[in-house]
């Protein structure tokens, strides 16, 4: 629930799920993934299905920051690399009515 926190971190995590950091480093692993790469993840579908949404006008630097991201440009990089397209692409493939 704390996934949109700029200074997210294991500890604060940990506790939230009440294991210790260990356990959750081992739980993580066990799946393959790191702790960043899974909160980046969960940003990055966030913000995609934000900037999806046809009643939201915001920025997509705005979006960007209240999911976490604090450098719109690096944002933007792992946006098109996650999903193919640009933000404001997806923003405005998303929002096409059909035929």
């Amino acid at each position: 629930s704390h996934v949109q926190e700029p200074d997210l971190a294991a500890g604060r995590i940990a506790a939230e799920h009440h294991i210790s950091v260990r356990q959750l480093y081992r739980i993580l692993a066990s799946e393959g993934i790191s702790l960043g790469d899974w909160i980046r993840t969960r940003r990055l579908e966030g913000a995609r299905r934000e900037l999806a949404a046809a009643f939201l006008h915001d920025p997509v630097s705005v979006v960007a920051r209240r999911w976490g991201f604090t450098d719109a440009s690096s944002f933007a990089r792992m946006f098109r690399t996650s999903f193919g397209v640009s933000p404001g692409e997806w923003r405005q493939l998303s929002r096409q009515s059909p035929g």
